[in-house]
């Protein structure tokens, strides 16, 4: 499966998101919703902004922990900015990539590309479902949400699932949906095109890098599950 960096920042670079605006419009915006979050529900989150490339941003988001504790924002070779999260077993970053692209007037995308672990029966061995997904949003309310369009395939306890909803967009191969094989009608090569018709070189490390932001929630509850990127890389058994 086609991977960012051949997963040596995995499980960090299989989720990640986009928001079509500057760095500076971006990481100013996410900075005041942190601060709304804290200043109703408590949490004190904290920002540091460096210049990297994508290996150093990545570097940044250690440790891995449940819930997760961090983003990275990082700004790219488009009029896209990058957002990632430190998240062990889930990580996410569908709230930002939906919710600021209705505070910035413009487009967000959440991609999802994880290799199937669900069957490694090492007895320490994180239980990973696989998911390839795009989920594209926009500044207006849709059928959910403020969601454009969402399609992918995924995996869970009742075995793997296609999905499709919203408005078909121009260069989506509707033809591969109809496949027999269910994870055959949405791949990672699939993916990395939808993504590459947006101007976002996905897979490609070049692509990212300049100025980042790391933002970290510091919770007063005891700290969950944590581990280094190389930790978690052994437990994934790639």
């Amino acid at each position: 499966m086609k991977a960012l960096l051949e997963n040596r920042f995995a499980p960090a670079t299989w989720t990640c998101g986009f928001v079509e605006c500057s760095f500076a419009d971006f990481s100013a915006a996410f900075i005041r919703w942190q601060q709304e979050i804290d200043t109703r529900f408590g949490p004190q989150t904290e920002g540091h902004q460096f210049h990297g490339s994508l290996p150093e941003a990545l570097s940044r988001l250690e440790p891995l922990t449940t819930p997760l504790d961090r983003y990275l924002l990082i700004e790219t070779c488009s009029n896209w900015t990058a957002i990632f999260s430190n998240g062990l077993g889930v990580n996410d970053v569908f709230s930002p990539v939906s919710y600021l692209p209705q505070v910035l007037k413009c487009r967000g995308l959440n991609v999802v590309c994880v290799p199937d672990r669900s069957n490694v029966r090492a007895k320490d061995a994180l239980q990973i479902y696989g998911a390839i997904t795009f989920s594209l949003y926009g500044p207006e309310k849709a059928d959910w949400l403020n969601r454009i369009r969402h399609v992918g395939v995924a995996n869970d306890a009742r075995g793997w699932e296609f999905m499709a909803a919203g408005e078909i967009q121009p260069y989506e191969k509707t033809e591969n949906y109809e496949k027999r094989k269910i994870v055959d009608r949405f791949t990672p090569e699939m993916l990395e095109l939808y993504c590459a018709a947006l101007g976002i070189s996905l897979f490609d490390a070049d692509f990212y890098g300049g100025r980042c932001l790391v933002s970290r929630v510091k919770r007063t509850a005891p700290p969950g599950p944590a581990m280094s990127l190389a930790e978690a890389r052994d437990h994934l058994y790639l």
